[in-house]
């Protein structure tokens, strides 16, 4: 009998982890030039995008408001499971378009933003990057 090499994937972390499928998301916002801050607890995972726009997760599924209420005016939710965190951000991509137009930025908060260093500015999904100001000297 000869010896075969068998190509194996490396194992996967634990499934239903929250921390792990908050990250996986909060990676591909980030890819998509979109802001994410992540906060987890016990249990749970949560990644802030923008006003109104909190994704979270039970390491099983992906949640955030979709924008829209029932007759009841009660929130309605939007899903996606975390096995596809890249159609998961896109989704959420839609959604923080929407919120930008309704909520921008304060001047003084974009001015602030702008002096961060490239890969923590925002970038505004219509094409435009936000500049830097010019200083007076």
């Amino acid at each position: 009998m000869t010896d075969t090499l068998v190509w194996r994937r490396p194992a996967e972390p634990v499934t239903n982890d929250p921390l792990y499928a908050a990250v996986r998301l909060a990676e591909e916002l980030r890819n998509l030039e979109m802001p994410a801050d992540i906060h987890h607890g016990v249990g749970i995972a949560l990644v802030s995008v923008w006003i109104d726009l909190v994704v979270w997760t039970n390491g099983a599924s992906y949640h955030w408001w979709s924008g829209n209420t029932s007759a009841r005016r009660r929130r309605l939710y939007a899903y996606s499971p975390v096995n596809d965190p890249l159609t998961t951000a896109r989704r959420v991509a839609v959604r923080y378009a929407d919120l930008r137009d309704g909520h921008p930025l304060s001047e003084v908060v974009e001015e602030t933003q702008c002096v961060l260093p490239d890969d923590r500015r925002p970038v505004d999904l219509r094409g435009r990057r936000l500049t830097s100001p010019v200083w007076p000297e």
